[in-house]
């Protein structure tokens, strides 16, 4: 893989961001999860919560490369058809 798409995918390489705006459903999903994410806090220990804690981090790292490596499998797939396309574009003229 090259470098640059690496770069890209871990947030070295930065480009303008922009604020997308949710959609009603997403933010719902959002409030229903701090809600669950609250009421399931209040009802744990502390020796609990750390252990809920440290699960929710190694899930969010799991799903960190997850995103990542689906990230760059489909950017190199949108250059393959971008090849493939060029590659046929006089079949076209």
């Amino acid at each position: 893989m090259g470098k640059i798409l690496q770069a890209f995918a871990d947030g070295e390489l930065y480009v303008t961001e922009i604020v997308q705006k949710r959609t009603p459903e997403h933010q719902k999903l959002i409030e229903k999860n701090l809600q669950l994410y609250n009421q399931l806090l209040q009802k744990l220990n502390e020796e609990e919560k750390e252990i809920f804690q440290n699960l929710l981090n190694v899930i969010s790292d799991e799903n960190y490369y997850d995103t990542q490596n689906n990230f760059i499998r489909g950017y190199c797939l949108g250059a393959l058809m971008t090849m493939e396309i060029l590659s046929e574009q006089n079949s076209f003229l």
